[in-house]
């Protein structure tokens, strides 16, 4: 929350708005990706949340080893983290964009 503060300071109020609205649209809940991780992490639920296809798709062609659980388990202590790099990612993205917009690029 604080980073996109940041990204925001040299923005005009439409821009803000604009990147308000996207955030809002964009932005991935960490309670969310905690909830899917603990009872779909062995489908690779929090994978394909965090638009990680292929890696969801990886979890669930080998859910029946129970290996995805097992890692699944272990990435309830990562998937705040996780969370919370995907949203300052998009954060930077749309900044971006609505900085070549102001350009004209």
């Amino acid at each position: 929350m604080f980073e996109e503060i940041a990204l925001m300071q040299d923005l005009t109020d439409q821009e803000r708005l604009m990147f308000q609205t996207e955030m809002g649209t964009r932005r991935k809940d960490p309670t969310m990706g905690l909830v899917l991780c603990l009872f779909l992490g062995g489908l690779g639920a929090h994978r394909f949340y965090l638009g990680e296809t292929m890696l969801g798709i990886l979890y669930l062609c080998f859910c029946w080893t129970f290996v995805p659980l097992v890692v699944s388990l272990i990435e309830l202590f990562l998937i705040k983290g996780r969370v919370h790099a995907y949203n300052n990612q998009v954060a930077m993205e749309v900044v971006t964009k609505l900085k070549m917009l102001r350009t004209g690029f």
